[in-house]
């Protein structure tokens, strides 16, 4: 099997440890994807940062037994006239870490003024686990949207809340935004379920040029048969972050057909 069995997102593709993979390949193929289509008025440039994310994990508390030194009857007392009686700390905790975490960027330019027209952001779990790398790209976000660039966010990761919109939305596991700059705070949303294919996104140029399309299922198709994540999943057990019941069900049954 060198395809992914789901019809567009495939949860497994998830984890902790291929997510980076997948977030590294599928910027890579959207640059493939955009760049044809908007040259030679345009370029799609890939703009990589690394940051530090804070590793958390369940603290382990252990508590050891006191334990007493007993000294030799026949040895000398200690200087300070004290029993020789040490205990450990009460209680033994784990501290966070840090790793690096390579954080990519589509940009679309125009060429002749070398100006940024439109940002491509495909989130990752620093960017939407609370706490400081959460900060960080809110305050990045919130400059986007206060700009005159066209803003693309992308988020296939169900883990964690996601970014925040003034209106509701129909319960989804991943959702991808538009917004267009010429509407200011609006934007488009297509709310995604596991069990859809992924959408093709407009991405907007600047007027009068039309809108470029970005589809997104034939690039996780396309990162999926290159990288053989095929050879890296283990279909056999569940996805790193569980799926409804209801869901787990309808995936059951799906890789029951396809392995």
């Amino acid at each position: 099997m060198n395809a992914s069995p789901f019809p567009g997102m495939d949860p497994y593709l998830e984890a902790p440890d291929l997510w980076p993979d997948v977030h590294t390949r599928l910027m890579s193929i959207f640059a493939e994807q955009l760049s044809p289509l908007v040259a030679p008025k345009y370029v799609a440039e890939l703009d990589t940062q690394i940051v530090l994310e804070e590793i958390w994990d369940e603290p382990q508390m252990v508590v050891p037994d006191v334990t007493v030194r007993l000294t030799d009857p026949a040895s000398p007392p200690a200087a300070s006239g004290v029993a020789e009686a040490i205990a450990p700390a009460p209680v033994r905790v784990r501290l966070p870490s840090t790793r690096p975490v390579r954080l990519t960027t589509l940009q679309l330019r125009e060429r002749a003024s070398k100006k940024i027209v439109a940002v491509i952001e495909l989130l990752s779990p620093v960017n939407k686990r609370p706490g400081p790398g959460r900060n960080d790209y809110l305050k990045k976000r919130k400059a986007y949207l206060n700009s005159p660039l066209h803003f693309i966010e992308i988020d296939l990761l169900r883990q964690w809340p996601r970014m925040p919109l003034e209106d509701p939305l129909p319960h989804c596991d991943y959702l991808a935004l538009v917004r267009d700059a010429a509407h200011r705070l609006e934007g488009d949303a297509w709310p995604i379920s596991v069990r859809q294919a992924l959408p093709i996104l407009p991405i907007p140029l600047l007027p009068p040029d039309p809108a470029v399309p970005l589809d997104m299922g034939q690039a996780l198709r396309t990162a999926y048969t290159r990288a053989r994540y095929d050879l890296r999943i283990d279909y056999r057990q569940p996805p790193h972050s569980p799926l409804s019941p209801t869901d787990a069900e309808w995936a059951a049954n799906l890789l029951a057909k396809a392995l």
